[in-house]
């Protein structure tokens, strides 16, 4: 008689056989197989394979291989021959000519296989008519960002203006650009005339103003103010180290006495990239630095479709938005609330905080008001560990289950002899 304990063994490993022959079912895949005429080529991300010529009396063609619209290899192969080359990374793409046919100009049937690459890094792909001369690469933009004020020289009270302008200096489109703008110490946004929110792009050559705003000047000292900064990528997806402006100084003078509450609000992820439908778990610091008390002290958590809010410590959700509001915020003080969010959907993403207060400034008769913007880095949800699984042919799952319960049912029908 078998034992159970044998039995489960055997099924184990039956199962875990078949699930690493799924795993391995992307290692190679076809990109391409079909006809391409003499001249034409066939582009996968930088990369350009350019049929040269075809002879159909003696069965073979000449390719030419090009990255970026440099030539790094050539072959001429004949029908049922393949040849393979390197990719990007540790990626290899293979190329089988099936077929060569007469015409106005000669079209072969080509195969045209990659391996050990990921798919999702698959950017272009595609032919292209006349060859690697009409292909459009994935460039790379260059963000100059500069902030610039029109004085440098003031005294406590007194207001300066600041300007940021971008221009790209590269030579691709700049998409998906996300710029942040930090708050300045010692000085209390006054008014503000542009601003840049959410996504944008910069084209090559372009220049842009992206903020323009007028600050006071609060206590003396002298004052680097902080650098903007941008995340984008380019018009192929792929993302690109932050670009960061220049810091002018501002050096304030002795004048009126003013106090300010100078709140500052920080959001950290436990974790920036993360499996589809696992929890990050979020924090939000809010510290009062200044010398004064604020009122009033809310943050909104623009929460983007593709994660979900799961709650969180002193966060309640209005009209749909999670919101942290405080009556009012003593000098010095400190708090953090914590949140969850669930990552429901592959993409990018990003965690961005609309924040206000109010406060009396010792001076002026009216509240002061300060608002302002912040976004955490990008957040990268990406497919689950088993995720795959769920992509494969029904016959992947369904002929093992058959084996299995084949296998089963001998069992079975042994143990009853054996019984009996």
């Amino acid at each position: 008689m078998v034992q159970p304990t044998r039995f489960f063994v055997i099924l184990l490993c039956m199962v875990t056989f078949c699930l690493a022959m799924a795993g391995n079912a992307s290692a190679a895949v076809e990109l391409y197989n079909s006809t391409i005429t003499t001249g034409d080529g066939y582009q996968i991300n930088n990369f350009v394979i350019d049929v040269t010529d075809a002879f159909p009396s003696a069965e073979s063609a000449s390719f030419y291989v090009y990255n970026n619209g440099n030539e790094v290899d050539d072959f001429l192969i004949n029908e049922g021959d393949s040849y393979e080359f390197d990719f990007e990374d540790d990626g290899t793409i293979e190329v089988t000519l099936i077929s060569v046919r007469s015409g106005t100009l000669p079209v072969v049937q080509i195969s045209i296989v990659l391996s050990n690459y990921l798919m999702s890094d698959v950017y272009e792909s595609g032919v292209i008519d006349g060859g690697h001369k009409y292909a459009v690469f994935s460039g790379t933009p260059e963000l100059k960002i500069t902030k610039t004020v029109d004085k440098s020289d003031l005294s406590v009270g007194d207001l300066v203006r600041v300007t940021v302008t971008v221009e790209n200096v590269g030579d691709d489109k700049a998409t998906e650009v996300i710029f942040q703008e930090p708050q300045q110490a010692k000085f209390l946004l006054y008014e503000s005339f542009v601003s840049q929110t959410g996504q944008t792009s910069v084209d090559v050559g372009e220049s842009k103003t992206i903020f323009v705003y007028q600050l006071k000047a609060t206590e003396a000292g002298t004052y680097p103010l902080s650098p903007t900064t941008a995340s984008f990528s380019n018009t192929a997806g792929l993302d690109f180290p932050q670009a960061s402006s220049n810091s002018p100084v501002v050096i304030v003078e002795a004048g009126e006495d003013l106090v300010n509450a100078n709140i500052e609000f920080t959001t950290t992820l436990d974790k920036y990239t993360v499996s589809r439908n696992d929890d990050i778990q979020g924090t939000i610091k809010i510290k009062n630095t200044g010398d004064t008390s604020a009122t009033g002290v809310t943050v909104n958590i623009q929460v983007p479709e593709g994660l979900e809010f799961n709650g969180g410590s002193g966060i309640e959700t209005i009209s749909g938005v999670p919101t942290i509001y405080l009556e009012s915020f003593g000098v010095q003080q400190e708090k953090e609330f914590s949140f969850t969010l669930k990552a429901a959907e592959v993409g990018t993403y990003t965690i961005s905080t609309q924040n206000s207060y109010l406060f009396n400034n010792g001076v002026d008769a009216q509240l002061q008001q300060v608002s302002s913007d912040s976004v955490t880095n990008k957040i990268f949800v990406v497919k689950g560990k088993y995720d795959h699984l769920f992509e494969q042919p029904i016959y992947v799952y369904l002929i093992p289950l058959v084996i299995i319960g084949a296998v089963a049912g001998w069992i079975f029908h042994r143990h009853k002899q054996y019984k009996f």
